[in-house]
């Protein structure tokens, strides 16, 4: 027993060879070890190891490997794979959230982060991975992904202001409405970082119409509006179709409403038949392909062919 961990003290650690995908391959074993080369190179001989951890391909198993792939090898020595890690770089920290916050001028203090070494990779820090907003210093959780995308959990304690000018209402704002410049201002603020993000400008809000009620005196993020739909459900559209050489133009009216790009269900309003057709702008359809039935060769009301 005294002499097995004396011989553990004595024996130098096995040392590993660095991965980079989610599999050890064909590949990584001849890097590793040159009597392995004729092994095919995308051969998949075992998953990656967790990142600080090892895995390490004995004797016995090199043996079958070899004798799978019909190599004729005589010697067997242990090889050894890990991630390469190291604890993340203040400064990448930093960089990460400036970039996660970028166009709205942060200044960011890194006060404590994870010290578990990380493999290499891009350091991000999502807006989701913020625990509050505090005037104080928050925990934000990020990640470093590697090999594709795969990710590795990490966290900073920091201290994360903004400056930039935001869209804030003049006068309530009910669901529904059409945001115009008279309900509308422009501050800048300065303060702790949010997850939403903000409307920095008027003409981005202007037009847009509100998804909910918004109190005066609030800042308008980009959750709170959307764009106007372009045809409402009940709307009477213009329609067109093209069936070959033959083109129809007609009326028909909306079961759905859409945005321009989105497809919707349209009906004849003569024969009570629906398709599908794809809004192309204000009042204005075109059937998509496969999507005629009840309107080609079944004229809705006022259609014509040419």
């Amino acid at each position: 027993m005294m002499l097995t961990l004396l011989l553990a003290f004595l024996v130098p650690p096995l040392a590993c060879h660095s991965i980079h995908s989610d599999w050890i391959s064909g590949r990584d074993l001849a890097q590793a070890n040159p009597a392995f080369s004729n092994l095919p190179p995308d051969l998949q001989l075992s998953p990656s190891p967790i990142p600080g951890q090892q895995r390490i391909f004995r004797s016995g198993e090199l043996r079958r490997i070899a004798v799978a792939n019909h190599l004729q090898l005589s010697i067997y020595s242990d090889t050894c794979f890990a991630w390469s890690v190291k604890i993340p770089d203040h400064g990448a920290l930093v960089a990460a959230i400036e970039k996660t916050l970028a166009g709205r001028s942060p200044q960011v203090e890194v006060l404590e982060q994870s010290l578990i070494p990380a493999p290499e990779g891009d350091v991000i820090f999502p807006l989701s991975g913020m625990s509050g907003i505090s005037s104080h210093p928050i925990i934000w959780r990020g990640f470093v992904m590697y090999a594709g995308n795969r990710h590795f959990p990490i966290w900073a304690r920091v201290q994360v202001t903004v400056t930039e000018p935001r869209v804030l209402t003049a006068n309530p704002i009910r669901t529904g409405d059409i945001l115009s410049q008279s309900g509308l201002r422009l501050e800048t603020y300065k303060g702790p970082a949010d997850r939403e993000a903000a409307v920095t400008d008027l003409s981005s809000a202007i037009g847009m119409i509100a998804r909910r009620d918004i109190p005066a005196g609030s800042p308008i993020s980009e959750s709170m509006i959307a764009k106007p739909r372009d045809v409402e459900r009940g709307d009477l559209v213009s329609v067109t179709a093209q069936s070959g050489a033959a083109i129809v133009q007609a009326q028909g009216l909306a079961e759905q409403s859409g945005r321009r790009g989105d497809v919707i269900t349209v009906r004849n309003p003569r024969t009570g038949k629906t398709f599908h057709a794809r809004v192309q702008d204000k009042g204005t359809v075109l059937v998509v392909p496969g999507g005629s039935f009840g309107l080609v060769g079944d004229t809705l009301a006022g259609g014509r062919k040419s």
